[in-house]
């Protein structure tokens, strides 16, 4: 037939999309376009004078959008892989490339100043309804930089995607829970087990404030992309939109939407009500606890072990026994009043204390002992533990 792959022959009169665009600024759109998720499509839009991106997930439950300018000689739509694009930009430097698709030959070429490429392209997928009904939803200014902290900070005490199994049988508890209280913002995650809560000042109007945010976690991949972005991006502003099934995240042209797991967050406002009431407050230096957990972690034991902590005579006392024996270090403190003692995952202790700078933390108890455990990590963050029997 005398046709190839790269120079097949158009048919029907109809004219390809074809545009012309800066590497650089291709790189850099993909760059914050990327998802961390398995079988991710790019849908390429033509409009006037730019380049409409979306790359989004094959269940269409998360994507990213994002536009460049473009020199634009057709319009058209086209969907590719973005790894594709992605390997073809980091073997061109400094160059423009042109690009050009139709759909009689389903693939989009490619033209540099020394190479050629074809990329196969293939059909979107519909998106999804709940992510178009962000467009109409209400927004929250946040200041992006402690946001990003905020959510950076907090994520270790959630279902992690690496457990599977529990974030398969628990979705609503990966990722962050976003909540307007009493003229604060929160960003709370939890596992079941354990708490961590930051509260951040809010910067929305009254009325703003009493609209209705889901009880529902952002999903935790989305959390992720949403740090990625602020650090990338460094706004002094995001935005956050909701609906009862979807957020929305935008920040320097790039906007971000991502369906809500299914199931309500725990009530957390109960459980920090209820550790809130601790009466033993002890101030300790955090340096100084982490010695002293790391010192009785002897062995090759599951990380979980029940680990007992003891306020007496003006210390505390962290004990742990496994099958290779017994181990236990004392932290001078300043206190005095009645002792008690409790059974806690010292592995939990020692994340929240990794996620904070501070050189001094307060760790608050119940003379009861199957009661939780609040550490206050900064002024700001809390972050709550439950015991071990």
């Amino acid at each position: 037939m005398g046709r190839t792959f790269l120079n097949a022959r158009l048919a029907g009169g109809e004219e390809p999309m074809k545009f012309t665009c800066d590497v650089a600024a291709l790189k850099r759109a993909l760059t914050l376009l990327k998802l961390d998720e398995p079988g991710t499509h790019l849908s390429i839009t033509i409009q006037t004078a730019q380049l409409q991106f979306r790359c989004y997930t094959d269940d269409g439950n998360f994507r990213v959008d994002y536009a460049i300018p473009a020199e634009v000689e057709a319009h058209g739509k086209a969907t590719v892989p973005p790894e594709v694009l992605s390997r073809i930009c980091d073997h061109a430097v400094g160059e423009r490339l042109r690009f050009s698709h139709h759909k009689w030959h389903g693939c989009l070429e490619v033209d540099g100043n020394q190479h050629r490429h074809a990329v196969r392209t293939h059909t979107g997928k519909r998106q999804k309804p709940e992510l178009e009904a962000l467009s109409d939803a209400p927004d929250y200014e946040v200041q992006a930089t402690q946001f990003g902290a905020a959510l950076k900070s907090v994520l270790f005490a959630s279902v992690q995607p690496s457990d599977s199994d529990e974030a398969n049988r628990r979705p609503f508890f990966t990722g962050a829970l976003f909540h307007q209280h009493e003229g604060e913002e929160r960003i709370v995650a939890t596992d079941g087990r354990r708490m961590a809560v930051i509260t951040l000042p809010s910067m929305n109007k009254p009325a703003e404030a009493e609209t209705s945010i889901p009880m529902r976690a952002m999903p935790y991949a989305a959390c992720m992309k949403m740090i990625d972005l602020i650090e990338s991006l460094n706004p002094n502003i995001c935005r956050l939109r909701f609906t009862e099934n979807a957020v929305g995240f935008e920040a320097e042209g790039v906007s971000l939407r991502c369906l809500l797991p299914k199931g309500d967050f725990a009530d957390y406002k109960w459980v920090l009500e209820k550790a809130n009431s601790a009466r033993l407050e002890i101030r300790l230096s955090r340096q100084e606890l982490l010695w002293a957990l790391r010192a009785i972690r002897i062995g090759d034991d599951h990380p979980h072990n029940r680990t007992e902590f003891r306020i007496r005579d003006g210390q505390l006392t962290v004990e742990n026994s496994t099958r290779w024996g017994n181990s236990k270090a004392c932290v001078p403190i300043q206190y005095e009043g009645q002792g008690t003692a409790a059974g806690f995952d010292a592995s939990f202790i020692e994340d929240g204390l990794m996620h904070t700078d501070a050189a001094e933390v307060i760790f608050w108890m119940r003379p009861e002992p199957t009661d939780s455990m609040r550490l206050e990590l900064a002024q700001n963050f809390q972050y709550v533990v439950m015991p071990m029997r």
